[in-house]
């Protein structure tokens, strides 16, 4: 079979508002697909699946008001070939973390399911601090439970893992015979009539050829060491909310969910109903809604964010009372507009832009001095990095030239971007101004 790789930048057929993109990342070439807006979710495929696992999901996210990417592994899907010794999870791990921090994505909401759940787990577990949830699915965690499933004495263990991982002599025996080998994987992992046919589709093609298949096996050649990486670093348990989940019909829950017990604290486990193994191609409307739940915004989060936001306009106050205009302008994001409306609702001014509000407060200010009082804030958190508020205000200029006392209010809406808050659109609406002697 045949694959074209999708040129950079093309839209995806029939998912509208995204597209294919590739990154030089790693040492290797990763394709992924992305869409939507806001807080973002990655979603990590596993073997013998590429990105398009999550198609029918991801647009369901999206709407949502999420950042969907979905990244082909290395190896497999229109990802380029790696070298067998860079399959480490923690290396795989790594292809997604330089995108992530490429497009500024983070803190993010993180999902892996099959090998993708060993991969998010390595991410996960070695950069806490850049993941907001992970939900770890249809898997099976290495050094916390993979090893006694990869024994087939075991009940419930299966050879497949030890074969898989015998790269050279997997690929040996399959090459050539993909077709025969991996159509009842997609018949199997699913509840779904459309399956097999979906599966030879949209994932076949790219498991076939010199390279294709052996890229899936050597993620599994790989486990082994996985394990020992994993146990030998582990010192304190995953700080962010964990959601184990498995379709009704899936593998490994039992196995997953005491393995996860071992790792995270803070745990939530949930089947997928009328799914298996492929939970999100086989019911991705409840897949969307629980992941709605999963990646909601928490009320120790959303009172955080509250402070942080009063902290923040109280810097806006200090910076514009001690004429430091500079520092005030850098609160303000690239493309901000700052519009200034008089008691009688007609506009004074609007500005654009960092430079352009620095320069036009300082013109306006002068040698006056300016003094600020805000209170009474009432603030919406919409996620993770975007809020509004509503800021009661007084203020009072006292300068050679202009003498007047102002009361009204700011409306704000702010965006968290590379974990700092900016203004992305300010109002102030002055509803009485009075004229000073």
């Amino acid at each position: 079979m045949t694959v074209t790789h999708p040129e950079p930048e093309t839209a995806v057929d029939g998912l509208h508002g995204f597209h294919h993109r590739y990154a030089e990342v790693n040492g290797t070439r990763i394709h992924y697909v992305i869409g939507g807006a806001g807080p973002a979710v990655v979603l990590v495929h596993g073997f013998p699946f590429t990105w398009a696992v999550w198609r029918e999901l991801m647009p369901m996210l999206a709407a949502q008001g999420y950042t969907v990417l979905a990244p082909d592994l290395r190896g497999m899907g229109d990802s380029d070939p790696a070298e067998s010794d860079t399959f480490a999870k923690t290396n795989v791990a790594e292809d997604i973390r330089q995108i992530v921090l490429g497009l500024g994505l983070g803190p993010i909401n993180l999902v892996g399911m099959d090998v993708g759940g060993m991969v998010v787990y390595a991410y996960a577990s070695r950069h806490p601090d850049e993941v907001r949830r992970l939900v770890l699915s249809e898997t099976l965690i290495p050094g916390f439970g993979l090893e006694e499933m990869m024994n087939p004495s075991v009940e419930g263990g299966t050879y497949g893992f030890g074969f898989h991982g015998q790269v050279d002599l997997a690929t040996f025996l399959t090459q050539g015979k993909e077709t025969e080998f991996l159509t009842p994987f997609y018949r199997l992992t699913s509840v779904r009539p459309d399956a097999e046919e979906y599966g030879v589709a949209h994932y076949l093609p790219h498991f076939t050829g010199p390279n294709g298949i052996r890229g899936g096996f050597q993620h599994y050649g790989a486990m082994i060491e996985d394990g020992k990486a994993n146990r030998a670093e582990f010192t304190t348990r995953l700080p962010m909310p964990v959601l184990v989940l498995n379709g009704d019909h899936g593998y490994y829950r039992g196995q997953l969910l005491a393995g996860a017990r071992q790792v995270a604290e803070n745990i939530e486990t949930d089947v997928i109903a009328q799914a298996s193994h492929a939970y999100a191609f086989d019911n991705p409307q409840a897949t969307a809604e629980r992941f709605r739940q999963f990646f909601a915004v928490s009320d120790t989060e959303r009172l955080v964010i509250v402070d942080e936001i009063r902290q923040f306009m109280a810097r806006y106050a200090y910076y514009a009372d001690h004429k430091q205009f500079d520092q005030l302008a850098r609160l303000f994001a690239p493309e901000a507009t700052f519009t200034i409306y008089d008691p009688q609702g007609v506009q004074v001014m609007q500005m654009t832009g960092p430079k352009e509000i620095e320069d036009v407060i300082t013109t306006s200010v002068g040698d006056a001095t300016a003094i600020h009082h805000l209170f009474s804030f009432t603030t919406e958190v919409h996620s993770p990095v975007a809020a509004s508020s509503t800021i009661n205000m007084e203020d009072w200029i006292d300068g050679s030239t202009l003498k007047v006392r102002g009361y009204g209010h700011y409306h704000g809406e702010f965006a968290k971007v590379d974990g700092s808050w900016r203004i992305e659109k300010f109002v102030q609406t002055r509803l009485r101004t009075d004229v000073l002697p």
